[in-house]
């Protein structure tokens, strides 16, 4: 195999290692929704860490596969996958495609969870700073002398 075909190679590797580590990212996303709800700080904070990992290894992937596309000869965007995969059969192309799709896919649907999550958080957080300020119940205990 050639230079070509072995980066051309990594590069889906790559990709269909970025669809799992979506698919992943999604069910921790849920999870973290539920975990929100509950206020379970302890199981939150070690998820956080989990989160992160997935982040960083996604953020990983998409510098190589950047990096990748340009010593391929092509841009670092999905045009440029599909001109270098363009002279693949019929067959291989459209199983590129269908990755491809679906990668995007997972990312969207991550997207919409983390901010989904990020309105349950801010939603608790309103709800604290109104009981923490709230100036028309004088109950001493919760307000500053």
């Amino acid at each position: 195999m050639t230079t070509t075909g072995q980066r051309m190679t990594a590069l889906l590797q790559d990709m269909v290692q970025d669809r799992q580590r979506y698919i992943s990212l999604k069910n921790l996303l849920e999870e973290q929704r539920t975990l929100l709800l509950e206020r379970n700080s302890e199981k939150l904070e070690k998820m956080s860490e989990q989160l992160l990992e997935i982040y960083n290894l996604l953020s990983e992937s998409a510098e190589r596969r950047a990096t990748t596309l340009v010593s391929l000869g092509v841009t670092a965007s999905i045009e440029g996958v599909n001109k270098l995969f363009s002279h693949l059969d019929v067959e291989k192309k459209n199983k590129i495609s269908v990755l491809l799709n679906d990668i995007h896919q997972q990312a969207k649907t991550c997207q919409l969870l983390n901010e989904r999550n990020g309105m349950v958080l801010q939603m608790q957080m309103d709800t604290f700073a109104n009981i923490i300020n709230n100036s028309e119940v004088d109950c001493g205990i919760y307000q500053a002398n």
